[in-house]
Parts: C-alpha cells; sequence; structure tokens
C-alpha cells in the first residue's frame, strides 16, 4: 500500500521534488563552505589580535627594560621590572615562533588558543626580518630572563639594542597586522560572493518551484472548490450540529449551520471549543469532558470500550439567547474519531438537542414519585390513629389559613415584619414537631423548607413587606398535601368511623417515644424513653394542646442536645443509651396555686453556662464583658432567645433557634412556672406547673 502511494506521489510531482532535492543539495554545499569559510575568517581574527598584541609587546619590553635600568642606578626595588620583562619576552618569543611555524599560545584572555602559521609570502619576509632583529635581542635578554644575576653592562646593552631597534621591530609587526588583515578580507569577499551566488540560485530554484506549484494547486483547487460545494449542501442540510475538534480542542473551519442556534454562539473557526464549553457546563462536568477528549485523542484505548464514559450525554447547559439572558438546555456531543494514515487527526463532533426527550422523561419521573409518594404516603397514615390525623389536619389548617391571613395583610396595614416572621417561625416550628411525633415525615419536611425561607428573613438587618411576598407559595404546598392526604383518607374503608379527637395518654407517650427514637438514629444516639401521661385526659383541649406542643419540643430538645453519643457516655461510665422520662401530675396538695406539673427529664450532659457563653460569643450577640456580667442562670435562659442555638449548622431537629421560642410562648400563654435544675454531664431537668 505504502509503496504505491509513494510511486504515485513521484509521478505526480516528479519535477517539484527533482527541484526541492537540488535546493536541498545545493543549500547544504553552499552552508559547508560558509562554515569553512568563517572558520578560516575566525582563525585570521584570532592571528590578527596576536599580531596587534606583538606591538604592543615590543613597546613592553623596550619600557620595562628601560624602568629596570632606572631602578637599578637609584638602588630601587626591581623585582616587578624583571617580572615585566619576562612576561613580555615569553610572549613575544612564543608568539613569533607560532607565526612561523603555527601552534599554542597563549590568548589575548590568558586562555591558550591555536595560532595559524602565516601563509602569505609577504608576510614570511615580515616574519624572517622581525626574527633577524629579534635573534641578537634575544640573545642580550635572556640573562634577564633566566634569573641568574646579570652585570650593569649587560642591562646596558639590553637597553641599548632596544632603543636602536624598538621602531623598526614596531614596524615590522605593524605590516604584518595589516597583512592578515588584508588575507581575512580576502576571504571575507570571497563569503559574500559564494553567499550572494546560492541566494540568486536559490531565488530562481523558488521560481521554478513556485511555477510548478501554482499549475498544480490550480488544478486542485477545482477540485476542492467542487468537493467544498459538495460539502456546504450537506452541512446546511442537516439538523444536527455537527463540527471537527481537534487535538488542541480548536473548532474546524467546516461545521454544520444549525450548530450556531443549538449552541446559542457564535462559532469562530480556530477558537477554542474549551472556552464555550467552560460557559456552558458545571465545573465536574467540564473537567471530566476534557480528560474524556484526551482519552479519545489517545491510543491507547479503543473508542467503543469509552463512549459510556462520555459525560456530555443529556447533560444540562446554559444556552444564551439571541437579545439576553440564558435558557436551559439538555444537549448530548457524541465524540467519533478521524483516523487518517492509522494517525487519528481530529474528532468528528455531533450535537443532538434532547431537551424535549429530556422534559418527557422527567415528567415521566415525577409521575412515579408522585404516585411512589402517594403509597408512601398511605402506608404512614395506616401507623397513625384516623382521629389524631384527622385532628392534626385540622389544626395545622386553621394554623396556616391563620398565618396566610397575617401575610394578605401585608402592605394594607404598618406591621412590626420582624416580629410577624418570629411569630410565623414559632407556628411553624411548633407544626414541625407536631408532624414528627406523629410521624409524617411529608409534613415535617415542608416544616423544615419553610423554616430555612423563614430563616433568612429573620437574620437580615432590613425587612419590608417586600420580603414576606413569597412566604405565600410554601402555604400553598402545604394546603396541596393536606387535601391529597385527606382525599387518601376518603379512600380507606377503615376511615369511615368518627373521626373526633380523642384524649388517649398512651398514644401520646408512644408518639413521643417513636419521635425521641427517630431523632436519636439520624443522630447517633441511643434513648430510652419512659412516660406517665394519664392526667392529661383530665385538661381542657386548649391547655392539653399547649403541653403537647411544649413535650414535643423538649423531648426534641433532650435528644438532639441533652443525650450524649455512646462514645460519649461510655467514656462518662453512663450506661450506652440515654435515659428519658416524661410525667404529668398533680400538684394541688403542694398548696402553690397550681393545678398540675409537667416534667420532662434527661440524664445527658446538662445544661452548662460556659458552654452557652461561648456560642453565645460566636453568634455576636453578646459581648465576652457583657457575658461575664450575668450569672448562670440568666446565661442559661437565654436559651429562649429567638434564633440563639448552639448547633452550628441547621437540620430538621435543631439548629434554626426557634423550638425553645415555641415553648416560652405557650408558657406564657398557660400561665406557667418554669423551674430548670441541671448539673454537668448528669442530668437537665424541666419542671412546669401551671393552673386550669
Amino acid at each position: 500500500m505504502n509503496p504505491v502511494k509513494t510511486s504515485s506521489y513521484l509521478g505526480k510531482y516528479r519535477e517539484i521534488v527533482l527541484a526541492v532535492a537540488f535546493f536541498l543539495v545545493f543549500d547544504l554545499a553552499v552552508l559547508g563552505l560558509n562554515f569553512y569559510i568563517s572558520f578560516q575568517i575566525a582563525a585570521d581574527a584570532v592571528s590578527i589580535n596576536l599580531a596587534g598584541r606583538q606591538r604592543m609587546l615590543s613597546q613592553r619590553m623596550t619600557k620595562a627594560l628601560l624602568g629596570l635600568q632606572q631602578a637599578s642606578s637609584k638602588g630601587l626595588m626591581i623585582d616587578a621590572g624583571l617580572k615585566e620583562v619576562d612576561t613580555t619576552f615569553g610572549l613575544f618569543d612564543a608568539t613569533l615562533r607560532s607565526f612561523e611555524l603555527g601552534g599554542q599560545v597563549t590568548g589575548g584572555d590568558g586562555k591558550p588558543v591555536m595560532l595559524e602559521r602565516v601563509t602569505t609570502t609577504a608576510g614570511h619576509e615580515l616574519i624572517r626580518q622581525a626574527k633577524a632583529l629579534w635573534e641578537p635581542f634575544k640573545g642580550l635578554l635572556l640573562p634577564l630572563h633566566s634569573g641568574v644575576e646579570y652585570t650593569p653592562q649587560q642591562l646596558d646593552a639590553a637597553v641599548q639594542y632596544a632603543v636602536a631597534n624598538n621602531l623598526t621591530l614596531l614596524k615590522l609587526m605593524n605590516n604584518l597586522t595589516t597583512d592578515l588583515e588584508q588575507t581575512a578580507a580576502l576571504k571575507a569577499d570571497r563569503l559574500r560572493l559564494v553567499q550572494t551566488t546560492g541566494i540568486v540560485l536559490a531565488l530562481l530554484n523558488f521560481m521554478f518551484i513556485l511555477f510548478k506549484f501554482i499549475r498544480r494547486l490550480r488544478a486542485t483547487d477545482r477540485k476542492a472548490e467542487m468537493a467544498q460545494k459538495e460539502t456546504t449542501e450537506i452541512l446546511d442540510t442537516v439538523k444536527e450540529g455537527l463540527f471537527l475538534l481537534d487535538a488542541e480542542f480548536r473548532f474546524g473551519s467546516q461545521y454544520s449551520a444549525s450548530l450556531t442556534s443549538i449552541l446559542g454562539n457564535p462559532i469562530i473557526p480556530g477558537s477554542d471549543f474549551r472556552a464555550m464549553l467552560q460557559a456552558m457546563v458545571a465545573p465536574t462536568v467540564y473537567t471530566a469532558t476534557i480528560d474524556y477528549i484526551n482519552l479519545l485523542f489517545g491510543d491507547r484505548v479503543r473508542e467503543n470500550l469509552v463512549q459510556e464514559l462520555n459525560p456530555l450525554t443529556a447533560v444540562e447547559v446554559q444556552v444564551p439567547r439571541p437579545h439576553g439572558g440564558v435558557v436551559q438546555r439538555f444537549l448530548t456531543l457524541q465524540f467519533n474519531r478521524v483516523v487518517i494514515d492509522g494517525r487519528i487527526s481530529h474528532l468528528l463532533v455531533t450535537v443532538f438537542d434532547v431537551t424535549k426527550q429530556v422534559e418527557l422523561e422527567a415528567a415521566l419521573v415525577d409521575a412515579k414519585k408522585k404516585v411512589k409518594a402517594e403509597v408512601n404516603i398511605l402506608l404512614g397514615l395506616l401507623d397513625v390513629e384516623p382521629a389524631t390525623l384527622n385532628y392534626f389536619l385540622n389544626k395545622t389548617e386553621q394554623g396556616l389559613l391563620e398565618i396566610n391571613e397575617q401575610l394578605r395583610s401585608v402592605g394594607n396595614t404598618r406591621h412590626d415584619y420582624r416580629q410577624m416572621v418570629a411569630a410565623i417561625f414559632r407556628q411553624i416550628h411548633a407544626l414541625k414537631g407536631d408532624a414528627a411525633a406523629l410521624g409524617l415525615t411529608m409534613f415535617e419536611e415542608l416544616a423544615q423548607q419553610f423554616e430555612a425561607t423563614l430563616a433568612v428573613l429573620r437574620d437580615k438587618q432590613e425587612l419590608s413587606g417586600d420580603d414576606l411576598i413569597s412566604l405565600p407559595l410554601p402555604l400553598d404546598e402545604f394546603f396541596d398535601r393536606i387535601g391529597m392526604v385527606r382525599d387518601l383518607i376518603s379512600r380507606l374503608a377503615s376511615y369511615h368511623d368518627v373521626l373526633a379527637p380523642e384524649d388517649n395518654p398512651a398514644a401520646l407517650s408512644e408518639d413521643l417515644k417513636k419521635l425521641a427514637l427517630r431523632i436519636a438514629r439520624d443522630h447517633g444516639k441511643e434513648v430510652e424513653v419512659s412516660s406517665n401521661l394519664q392526667l392529661i385526659k383530665q385538661l381542657p383541649s386548649p391547655t392539653r394542646e399547649k403541653l403537647k406542643t411544649i413535650a414535643v419540643q423538649l423531648m426534641r430538645n433532650a435528644v438532639v442536645h441533652g443525650i450524649e453519643p455512646v462514645t460519649e457516655r461510655i467514656e462518662l461510665a453512663k450506661p450506652a443509651a440515654g435515659h428519658i422520662s416524661v410525667a404529668l401530675k398533680s400538684a394541688n396538695e403542694d398548696g402553690d396555686g397550681y393545678d398540675y406539673e409537667f416534667v420532662l427529664r434527661d440524664d445527658g450532659r446538662g445544661l452548662i453556662p460556659r458552654r452557652i457563653r461561648a456560642a453565645l460569643v460566636q453568634t455576636a450577640r453578646y459581648s465576652q464583658t457583657h457575658l461575664d456580667e450575668l450569672s448562670d442562670v440568666q446565661v442559661i435562659m437565654k436559651i429562649f432567645e429567638p434564633g440563639f442555638s448552639t448547633f452550628t449548622k441547621a437540620n430538621r431537629d435543631a439548629g434554626h433557634g426557634v423550638g425553645m421560642d415555641v415553648v416560652k410562648e405557650k408558657l406564657q400563654q398557660l400561665g406557667a412556672h418554669l423551674q430548670i435544675v441541671t448539673r454537668e454531664d448528669d442530668y437537665t431537668q424541666f419542671s412546669i406547673r401551671f393552673a386550669v
């Protein structure tokens, strides 16, 4: 296969291939010649530099000899002069010898360099004349250079010779430098000639290649234009988005007409696909997609084996609108490798708009969930006594109607909106407690969601009527759930009995126990509950309902805040399961004007003033200085403040700081007296005495 392709290419582009081959061979030859001449010029530069140094050395020797003669006559130190004579003598002699024969000498930077022998006739004659002068001079300098004792007569003879022949020797070295420079200039002219000839021939060769290439290009363009026209017709017709993506995540130049409308962005060929993708999908999806595309461009995995890893399957994206804003769509991007000559060159990306399909699937899932929810509600309702359930629904509906009436009055009259939010918060929290006690999770979850909205409003610095506009929406969902439950009740034959509320102490005790066990399970704790609520049947209905609300809130508070986790209790030598007791007893015999006493006691960690102080400081409600002025009893009573909780993160059982606020409100309505007795790591007891 490959030999056939090669032969075909050589036959089709023979002239261009031969011209390019000639161009490469010629360029290599010119390059080699340039390198050789450049090397010679570099060597000549060294020679010129050292010839110039010879001129300087001849002057330095003469100056050193004169200085040495003067120092000797005055009896001064002569070591420096002798050293200078020795240095200049050695350098001049070695360099002159290398100019004649070639060899290694010390360069201007003190490092060894190779000095080529002088090859010109004029240069040889100059070196001969210089040696004729140097050899006698050298003989006169040897006593000074050898380091042995020399006589003043020998020094005077060397000085006289240097003075007599210094200018002649300098002139010879000047002429040698000039000769070397002329030789280097000739080589440079030769190099320029070679380069000029090479450039001219290269231009002629280029013109020939360009002529042949243009002829071939015109023929190819005609075929490409025809293919481009067919490709454009296909891309303008197909409904899916199509484009090519290279290994650097750049858009190809060809893409389908529908791609722009599907992605909601103009497509710029060569632009980065990652920038568009990052603005459309979530960060986790973006990262997974980049990894997936890199995997497809690798050749270690098969394409069909990794298709299931595609993170862009029915993915939600934010598509810009033509006139501003964004619209949510669901797209599927399918990636297929484009392989040319065994190499992955691009990915063909097909974009499908699957929004309608996803919406239909979501509608089907919602329908299934609704059916399942109704079944679960039905099964949960079977565990609740019919009369109790009916009473809960009536009470809840009445409370929600009251809240709705308050919200409808917003804007018509002046209100303390913060106080209104706090009152609604207490009502919803009490509703959540009643639902939790009966095990009605759907109402408990709705109340929890409503509380989250109310918590945001409560914590705002400034609160206006506009902030309360959205609150009726959660109420509508409550009413829908109540209607759905009543509809289900009406279908059950077992609910055809009388639905009047009943005072069943056993039912209340069981509800409180279920609530405690559920909260303990959610928080990783163990708990046991004992109760004695027989006297609740004697209470008037309004009093009974307020007491039930108090019991639920205190039970929730005891399990969440009082009872320790199992490991902590074991470390304190306590039983693994915490114990909570709840009782209602007569208080007439005490003669203090109260008829009943409600007591809830747990054997947990107790109310610890220092922990409450720390939580109050953390919430920035009070300064440390202010809290230090309060007694422990005053600090403990702060747990009844609206919005305060020792929990840092709210959940359906604690954290909003409403439960004890609800207890406080009900106590005020009962006109009850509250006594709290507690001891750290031992117990907490709430005693509530009230009259009927």
